[in-house]
């Protein structure tokens, strides 16, 4: 089968993936909400933001890495791969064992500690199913990864349901986060045995090796973590859990849409590694460029959609008691959007082996997102939060952008953003003028108007992410 072909199935299966995960999640999202209320949800979102913030810890660029060694040195998968696996295993349970010990000096309540110390199960999971997912990249079939991902946000959704039923509380209801996490990394366990053979696998100097490597991105990872999950803990530092649960649920919506980004990204990784490495910048450009269309066609009406939707869109998904999360929706749209295409260059860093220069800018990142919360939060809240999170995640584009381009001396076009602003401009303003229809409906209507309008001024074509996959 010809490889275009091959990437368009893995990509069609993805996508699909993605929308039914979404879906699941949000379902789930819904679910919690209208079970915990704001309090309770806001223990639990405090509970799940420590933990997240020592499961982010042991990613330490492994993934990247793993996926370019086993990419670049076929020969020695199973010794790539086992050396890999068992490094994740035990930096996953050091870090999360550190976080279940640390949070215990925290001024929580006992439920929000046990809860944390639950959840974290759920995470050394996840940290292996990311290693295996480098794997399916590699000989491009993601489908089932896609597949594994539905069945384990499946088990999630009736975990959930079964402890709404039986009015369990909270620390038994992040079983729910266990139960999606172990489902997968099982499918994917057996789905594996297929390509290598997984065992333990001690080297400690090839782990050296991987260490120099990854140390730029897990000094990257650290200071993104502060930047980009030390506001929900600061929040919940200062503010009451109904606070916390009123920024947690819209803040819930982005992480389940940011995933996409990272998702199409590997996918395109290998494509743009390829050309890199072959000198082909033509091809190189061409690649990044339309991944850069396909992205703003994707997040301009998110961003100007939400604003007359917002309230509805959280009282759909949340419930009538987080209508107040609907002003805070907006704001943290805007991060997503910036977020979808900030990862093209931050990604593209890693092709380029230019992480390193990325430091000094994550690292003021850091500092300037420590200070913003700590100065703003007190006084305003969940709104600051939001804002400091748009500000810091904006500078991470430009920084990002301008190494991309000072090592490529690569210009790209904008012409799809000023047509897809203009489409998505029109459909904003039909859904103000629009009376006051069910939320499913007023989505529908949007996306109808955006796609008619993008079409009619022909802002794009519409074989735009299948010319992606041509390109390789």
């Amino acid at each position: 089968m010809p490889l275009a072909k091959i990437i368009a199935q893995n990509t069609l299966w993805q996508i699909i993936g993605k929308i039914v995960g979404t879906f699941l999640g949000l379902i789930t999202i819904g679910l919690l909400t209208r079970y915990l209320g704001r309090e309770g949800f806001g223990y639990y979102t405090t509970a799940l933001a420590f933990m997240q913030f020592f499961g982010v810890l042991i990613d330490m660029g492994l993934y990247l890495i793993c996926l370019k060694e086993i990419s670049t040195n076929p020969e020695k998968e199973n010794y790539i791969f086992s050396n890999f696996f068992t490094l994740r295993f035990f930096s996953a349970l050091i870090f999360l064992g550190l976080g279940s010990l640390l949070i215990f000096v925290f001024p929580y309540p006992n439920i929000v500690k046990w809860s944390a110390v639950i959840v974290s199960l759920s995470f050394l999971f996840m940290s292996l199913v990311q290693i295996h997912t480098s794997l399916f990249q590699k000989y491009l079939k993601m489908g089932r990864v896609a597949l594994a991902e539905i069945f384990g946000r499946l088990g999630f959704l009736i975990v959930v349901i079964l402890f709404v039923l039986f009015k369990g509380n909270l620390p038994y209801l992040m079983l729910g986060n266990i139960a999606n996490a172990f489902i997968y990394f099982v499918i994917l366990w057996f789905l594996t045995k297929k390509f290598v053979k997984v065992q333990w696998s001690f080297d400690f100097k090839y782990w050296l090796k991987i260490f120099h490597y990854t140390w730029p991105i897990a000094l990257g990872i650290v200071f993104n973590l502060v930047y980009f999950r030390a506001d929900t803990i600061i929040l919940s530092l200062y503010k009451s859990a109904e606070v916390v649960g009123i920024y947690g649920a819209p803040y819930k919506i982005l992480e389940i849409i940011t995933t996409f980004p990272h998702m199409f990204m590997g996918l395109i990784m290998p494509l743009l590694t390829a050309a890199w490495v072959s000198k082909n910048l033509e091809k190189f450009k061409t690649i990044t460029q339309k991944t850069l269309d396909f992205f703003i066609i994707i997040t301009i009406p998110m961003i100007l959609g939400c604003l007359p939707l917002a309230k509805g869109i959280m009282s759909l998904i949340a419930g009538k008691e987080f209508l107040l999360s609907g002003a805070v929706l907006p704001i943290l749209m805007l991060a997503t959007g910036i977020i979808f295409l900030g990862t093209i260059f931050t990604y593209g860093l890693v092709i380029l082996n230019k992480q390193k220069v990325m430091l000094k800018y994550y690292f003021a990142a850091a500092i300037l997102s420590l200070i913003g919360y700590f100065v703003f939060i007190p006084k305003y809240s969940y709104f600051a939060a939001a804002w400091v999170t748009v500000i810091i995640e904006t500078l991470i584009v430009l920084s990002s952008w301008f190494i991309f381009y000072k090592t490529t001396k690569l210009t790209f076009s904008f012409k799809v953003l000023f047509k897809s602003s203009l489409a998505a401009l029109v459909m904003m303003a039909v859904l103000y003028l629009l009376p006051n229809w069910p939320t499913l409906l007023l989505i529908l209507i949007g996306v109808v108007i955006y796609g008619a309008t993008l079409i009619i001024i022909k802002a794009v074509d519409k074989k735009l992410l299948f010319d992606i996959i041509k390109s390789s």
